[in-house]
């Protein structure tokens, strides 16, 4: 009998290592530490006053205010037209929506290929004649 049973061995990642990956994950959309917790608490509350989200995060009140603030301005987090003391977290497809939006905009930019393709310059060495565009896959079988 024996020699028909298979073994199958794999490793399974330890939770420490789970949150670490996300947060470094966040950390690329959010930039810092703190604005990922931020995010990730008013992700499970729905919504929360900034004295609730400092001390539901642990961070220090002047730091969370300067992140709310930055977040606010980056359109992650949005206060509520009932109470405007409340700040809810957008959606992670929307932020990740944004992240892309920017990273091609960063990308162009750096190519200078949108000022040159609205004035209709000619294209020269070392500009490329290309425009970078990121989209969204749903599903991996649609690149088939």
């Amino acid at each position: 009998m024996k020699e028909y049973t298979k073994q199958i061995k794999f490793n399974v990642p330890e939770k420490s290592d789970i949150d670490k990956g996300l947060m470094d994950i966040l950390k690329f959309f959010l930039d810092t530490e703190s604005k990922v917790k931020i995010y990730l608490y008013l992700l499970a509350k729905g919504s929360s006053t900034y004295d609730s989200i400092a001390e539901g995060t642990s961070i220090y009140p002047s730091t969370c205010k300067e992140s709310l603030t930055s977040m606010e301005q980056m359109k992650i987090v949005e206060k509520s037209s009932e109470d405007p003391e409340k700040y809810t977290a957008i959606s992670p497809s929307k932020l990740l929506d944004r992240k892309i939006d920017q990273l091609e905009k960063e990308l162009n930019d750096f190519l200078k290929l949108e000022d040159t393709l609205k004035e209709k310059k000619e294209i020269k060495s070392p500009l490329l004649p290309f425009k970078i565009k990121i989209e969204r896959v749903e599903n991996i079988d649609d690149l088939e």
